[in-house]
């Protein structure tokens, strides 16, 4: 038997896997709704108007403006002498002054629209749609290793297959595969459906060459991010043979664990504390840089800079999924399975 494809199996066939699918389907549906039903085009003609005439209202209560329209030599005087001379003032008509020192409604201040901008706004949203599916799959990588101590699975399957490395292997292998198909559907699907809003509702955007260089990168290194966040899951739950010691070290860290670290760094008075930060790891191996300030020198007038480049955040956060990934193996390999 192919241990491989009956994982593969086994992973599609869990309830837990369907419950995950529906929820990451309605989850883009109703990301797709806000979007739908907060952008649009602009506002129509008749909205405009409506909104030019209660301007034109507030206008006229404004007693200081309607006076200042009224008297050509208002700003003739001693108290506006300071007008003279300014270059913000130079090209100024007399009305535009009155608008700029007594201010002057206009439609578009009494109109709020929003425009979804595809090319500006869809890929930190696809980025977020990756991670959040790495995290998804986290969860159901230590379920799958969980689920199979708890339920004595596992010594089953090795009297079948001794070879503990081979299992071992082809968990993780599925597992990975598995996030990989997922973060390509949810993203192509969130794409598509991003794309027909903004084509519908919004702007689509210049999706040049330039932008798919820029961000196909960043697409990428997410979707890598979400693997190992996966293969991280499974080597938690196979260290502690159930599902909620894996569950609650990432949530205690995602919770607790950063504002510890970040309260520690502080009291410590470090120079850089955001580099102890997990999250800072993260954004600079997506982001591709992160840069880091330190003001603590008060006789310099320019911060001290520290550059994370996605190349050291990549060896951190490999490091961190290897480091465990090899504990997790050490212990599967020598660990008795009772």
């Amino acid at each position: 038997m192919n241990l491989f494809k009956a994982e593969l199996r086994r992973i599609a066939r869990r309830r837990l896997t369907l419950v995950f699918g529906i929820i990451a389907a309605a989850g883009l549906l109703v990301l797709a709704a806000v979007f739908w039903f907060t952008s649009s085009k602009g506002p129509t003609e008749a909205e405009l108007a409506d909104a030019q005439a209660e301007a034109d209202r507030l206008n006229e209560e404004n007693y200081e403006y309607e006076e200042c329209l009224d008297d050509e030599a208002y700003f003739e005087t001693e108290e506006y002498s300071f007008i003279e001379g300014e270059p913000y003032y130079e090209d100024m008509t007399h009305d535009e002054l009155c608008a700029d020192m007594f201010g002057m409604w206009t439609a578009e201040d009494l109109i709020y629209t929003y425009t979804f901008d595809f090319a500006a706004e869809s890929p930190l949203i696809l980025i977020g749609v990756a991670i959040i599916a790495g995290l998804v799959m986290m969860m159901l990588a230590s379920s799958l290793i969980g689920a199979e101590w708890s339920s004595g699975g596992m010594a089953n399957l090795l009297l079948w297959h001794p070879n503990r490395m081979k299992v071992w292997g082809a968990k993780l292998g599925a597992a990975a595969a598995v996030c990989v198909a997922a973060v390509v559907v949810l993203m192509v699907l969130a794409f598509g459906l991003l794309y027909v809003i903004a084509a519908a509702r919004g702007e689509v955007g210049d999706l040049d060459s330039g932008w798919w260089n820029e961000n196909l990168e960043k697409f990428a290194r997410a979707g890598v991010l979400s693997v190992g966040m996966t293969l991280l899951g499974a080597s938690l739950a196979m260290l502690g043979r159930h599902t909620a010691i894996s569950g609650g070290i990432i949530a205690g860290y995602l919770i607790v664990g950063d504002m510890l670290v970040r309260f520690a760094a502080m009291a410590l008075e470090m120079a850089y504390p955001e580099r102890l930060s997990l999250y800072t790891w993260v954004s600079a191996w997506i982001e591709g840089r992160v840069e880091l300030f330190d003001w603590s020198d008060v006789s310099s007038e320019q911060a001290d800079v520290m550059v994370i480049t996605s190349s050291e955040a990549g060896l951190l956060l490999g490091g961190i999924v290897f480091l465990f990934a090899a504990l997790a193996t050490w212990a599967f390999k020598r660990r008795d399975v009772a």
